[in-house]
Protein backbone atom coordinates (compact mmCIF):
# COMPACT_ATOMS: atom_id res chain seq x y z
CA UNK A 1 0.00 0.00 0.00
CA UNK A 2 2.69 2.53 0.96
CA UNK A 3 4.71 0.87 -1.89
CA UNK A 4 2.26 1.92 -4.10
CA UNK A 5 2.05 5.47 -3.03
CA UNK A 6 5.71 5.73 -3.45
CA UNK A 7 5.62 4.25 -7.09
CA UNK A 8 3.38 7.22 -7.69
CA UNK A 9 5.59 9.92 -6.71
CA UNK A 10 3.39 10.25 -3.24
CA UNK A 11 4.72 10.76 -0.14
CA UNK A 12 3.64 9.42 3.27
CA UNK A 13 3.79 11.15 6.60
CA UNK A 14 2.70 11.04 10.18
CA UNK A 15 -0.49 10.48 9.33
CA UNK A 16 -0.62 8.30 6.24
CA UNK A 17 1.67 5.87 8.53
CA UNK A 18 -0.85 6.08 11.75
CA UNK A 19 -4.09 5.33 9.44
CA UNK A 20 -1.94 2.15 7.94
CA UNK A 21 -0.65 0.94 11.39
CA UNK A 22 -3.75 1.45 12.51
CA UNK A 23 -5.37 -0.69 9.91
CA UNK A 24 -2.49 -3.22 10.33
CA UNK A 25 -4.01 -3.72 13.94
CA UNK A 26 -7.53 -4.21 12.80
CA UNK A 27 -7.00 -6.72 10.28
CA UNK A 28 -4.36 -8.38 12.79
CA UNK A 29 -1.31 -8.52 10.00
CA UNK A 30 1.23 -8.26 12.60
CA UNK A 31 4.35 -8.83 10.61
CA UNK A 32 3.29 -6.35 8.01
CA UNK A 33 2.45 -3.95 10.99
CA UNK A 34 5.74 -3.82 12.44
CA UNK A 35 7.80 -4.25 9.50
CA UNK A 36 6.19 -0.87 8.36
CA UNK A 37 7.31 0.45 11.63
CA UNK A 38 10.85 -0.05 11.76
CA UNK A 39 11.16 1.03 8.27
CA UNK A 40 9.45 4.81 9.24
CA UNK A 41 12.93 6.10 10.15
CA UNK A 42 14.84 4.24 7.24
CA UNK A 43 13.31 3.62 4.54
CA UNK A 44 10.01 6.36 4.35
CA UNK A 45 12.51 8.91 6.47
CA UNK A 46 9.07 9.34 8.84
CA UNK A 47 10.31 10.38 12.72
CA UNK A 48 8.31 8.09 14.80
CA UNK A 49 5.82 9.93 16.99
CA UNK A 50 3.90 8.75 20.08
CA UNK A 51 0.89 7.60 18.05
CA UNK A 52 3.12 5.20 15.90
CA UNK A 53 3.81 3.88 19.03
CA UNK A 54 0.39 3.72 20.13
CA UNK A 55 -0.58 1.80 16.95
CA UNK A 56 1.86 -0.77 17.41
CA UNK A 57 0.63 -1.42 21.11
CA UNK A 58 -2.53 -2.22 19.75
CA UNK A 59 -1.75 -4.13 16.85
CA UNK A 60 0.15 -6.20 19.65
CA UNK A 61 -2.49 -6.50 21.78
CA UNK A 62 -5.53 -7.42 19.58
CA UNK A 63 -2.80 -10.06 18.26
CA UNK A 64 -2.58 -11.66 21.85
CA UNK A 65 0.85 -10.83 22.31
CA UNK A 66 0.44 -9.25 25.29
CA UNK A 67 4.06 -9.65 26.69
CA UNK A 68 5.43 -8.44 23.38
CA UNK A 69 3.44 -5.12 23.75
CA UNK A 70 4.17 -4.72 27.43
CA UNK A 71 7.95 -4.84 26.45
CA UNK A 72 7.91 -2.50 23.31
CA UNK A 73 5.49 -0.02 25.11
CA UNK A 74 8.50 -0.24 28.34
CA UNK A 75 10.95 0.39 25.37
CA UNK A 76 8.78 3.40 23.76
CA UNK A 77 9.01 4.78 27.40
CA UNK A 78 13.10 4.46 27.77
CA UNK A 79 13.57 5.78 24.55
CA UNK A 80 11.29 8.96 24.82
CA UNK A 81 13.28 9.77 28.17
CA UNK A 82 9.57 9.15 29.95
CA UNK A 83 11.77 6.91 32.55
CA UNK A 84 8.68 8.33 35.55
CA UNK A 85 6.07 7.22 33.05
CA UNK A 86 7.69 3.44 32.96
CA UNK A 87 8.54 3.43 36.52
CA UNK A 88 4.80 4.40 37.25
CA UNK A 89 3.47 1.76 34.41
CA UNK A 90 6.02 -1.33 36.09
CA UNK A 91 4.86 -0.74 39.65
CA UNK A 92 1.08 -1.34 38.61
CA UNK A 93 1.91 -4.03 36.12
CA UNK A 94 3.73 -5.57 39.21
CA UNK A 95 1.39 -4.69 41.83
CA UNK A 96 -0.85 -6.80 39.48
CA UNK A 97 1.51 -9.76 38.77
CA UNK A 98 3.75 -9.76 41.43
CA UNK A 99 5.04 -13.60 40.23
CA UNK A 100 5.88 -12.20 36.62
CA UNK A 101 9.51 -11.71 37.63
CA UNK A 102 10.04 -10.82 33.28
CA UNK A 103 8.24 -7.54 34.81
CA UNK A 104 10.92 -7.02 37.34
CA UNK A 105 13.88 -7.21 34.98
CA UNK A 106 11.96 -4.81 32.07
CA UNK A 107 12.15 -2.42 34.89
CA UNK A 108 15.29 -2.92 36.05
CA UNK A 109 16.65 -2.56 31.76
CA UNK A 110 14.65 1.15 32.20
CA UNK A 111 16.88 2.54 34.65
CA UNK A 112 19.95 1.65 32.65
Amino acid sequence: MVDEMYEKGLRANEVTFVAVLTACARARLVELGLELFHSLLGEFEVVPIMEHYGCVVDLLGRAGLLSEANEFLWSACKIHGAVKLSHEVGKRLLELQPEHCRRYVVLSNVHT
